[in-house]
């Protein structure tokens, strides 16, 4: 007996596969339906254009009775179809965001227009100047040493930047710090940011300023930490690395790599936007910018195959750091990065960690300023800084719980650690946001690049 012959057989067989496609469609759908409630109508045209392309495909022909070759190459098409409009889609949102011009000036100007314009409602005037784009010029009392443009890091904005770049102006660089595509606005611009277009953005701010008489170093901080080393790779001219927090490898990253899917249920870390009190991040976390950053460090590592990079480089981090895994980061230093000119400045309060000739460890306590350790986001901010240093403005509480964040908020007299440092005496553990030791980074860069 031929088991797979007879309608009752052909029934048997295309009942399962026409199952399954109904209802990946109707997922779909769904999600469709969903990116038009939650979006403009502008999203509405393009998915009544999905649907008159469908129709006219056969995307009919899938039934409940049999799933026919015509059905099967309409699902599909419709699948690819959604996903090519969340794309367009995607580019649509982003339109209006400055884009890198020559005249650097005009883009600052075009990007404080954008800020101001799209910008979290209970945001002062003065969160445009903190999130938007500069430029530093090299003081002209020094010896002029070339240009160097930084990244920051993401749901970040080039603030992270400002005590660096005037210390590097110093040292006689001109210094540009742009911004990221999604970033210095709304958490809800990231809800549908790529990665594609913030190395777009990065690639395009450096053609723009490269020039053969000049030498042009990048710097980047943490995700910009990737962003910067995947242009070096591209790019042999580029002078030299400064790399600070940079997150080749999450510790998150067993999650990370489920973030496209879990966004499709869940657009949010937190459950929606939470308290904006930040005025130079932000603290809602979209899973998009998740996802992406995981996109571009996967990207980063394609991309670095057997490869190596010979040129000076300084790498700056904390062993408490919640975010980044520092020994992987370590690793790359290691392997990967070639000069004998080039330095890993670690800071610990741990003196066993084995270190080679060209990494040095740094205490990151500091007992008298109540300072327990360093933070991810602590190192390149000074003392002095308007709204991180010492007299902060804004207090960075750690615990992602209730009880945690508001006991932190209510306390007084905190200690500051990296997140997840439990408290000495019970007094709550806010996040170091500055750099005691921040000195001596300037110190190592003037040395390594001063070569």
């Amino acid at each position: 007996m031929n088991v797979g012959a007879g309608p009752e057989s052909d029934r048997l067989s295309f009942q399962r596969p026409a199952f399954c496609a109904e209802f990946v469609t109707a997922f779909v759908v769904q999600q469709v339906i969903s990116l038009v409630n939650s979006r403009t109508s502008k999203h509405a045209q393009w998915i009544i254009g999905i649907w008159t392309v469908c129709k006219r495909i056969g995307l009919q022909s899938i039934n409940k009775n049999r799933l026919t070759v015509d059905g099967t190459i309409s699902f599909f098409l419709f699948v690819l179809i959604w996903k090519l409009t969340v794309v367009a889609v995607s580019a649509a949102e982003s339109d209006g965001f400055p884009e890198a011009d020559q005249d650097f000036n005009a883009y600052v100007l075009a990007a404080k227009r954008y800020i101001a314009q799209n910008q979290l409602q209970h945001r002062q005037p003065l969160a445009v100047e903190i999130n938007a784009p500069f430029e530093i010029t090299a003081d002209p009392t020094v010896p002029y040493r070339g240009r160097f443009l930084l990244f920051h890091g993401l749901n970040d904005s080039p603030f992270v930047w400002r005590d660096m770049a005037q210390s590097l102006s110093t040292l006689g660089f001109d210094v540009r710090a742009v911004l990221l595509p999604g970033h210095g606005t709304t958490p809800e611009a990231m809800l549908d940011v790529s990665y594609r277009q913030w190395l777009s953005a990065a690639r395009d701010h450096l053609t723009n300023w490269h020039s053969d008489d000049v030498a042009l170093y990048v710097g980047g901080f943490s995700l910009g930490g990737v962003i910067a080393t995947i242009l070096a790779l591209e790019n042999p001219h580029i002078a030299g690395l400064f790399l600070v927090s940079p997150a080749y490898h999450s510790k998150l990253n067993h999650l990370l790599r489920w973030a496209w899917l879990y966004q499709q249920f869940k657009p949010w870390v937190f459950g929606g936007m939470i308290i904006e009190d930040n005025p130079a991040k932000y603290n809602s976390i979209p899973i998009n910018s998740t996802t992406q950053y995981f996109n571009t460090s996967r990207y980063l590592k394609h991309r670095w195959r057997r490869r190596t990079l010979d040129m000076p480089v300084v790498m700056v981090a904390t062993a408490k750091d919640s975010v980044v895994d520092v020994d992987y980061s370590r690793n790359i230093y290691r392997k990967r990065m070639v000069s004998d000119n080039k330095r890993f400045i670690l800071y610990t309060n741990d003196t066993s960690i084995d270190l080679r000739s060209t990494e040095i460890h740094r205490f990151s306590r500091h007992l008298d300023l109540r300072v327990l350790n360093q933070s991810h986001l602590s190192l390149i901010n000074h003392a002095d800084n308007p709204l991180f240093g010492q007299s902060r403005r804004i207090l960075v509480c750690n615990g992602n719980t209730p009880d945690i964040f508001f006991g932190c908020m209510r306390s007084d007299n905190h200690w500051f650690g990296a997140q997840h440092t439990p408290s000495p005496d019970g007094t709550a553990v806010a996040r170091t946001t500055y750099n005691p030791d921040y000195e001596f980074i300037v110190e190592q860069i003037d040395q390594v690049f001063g070569k």
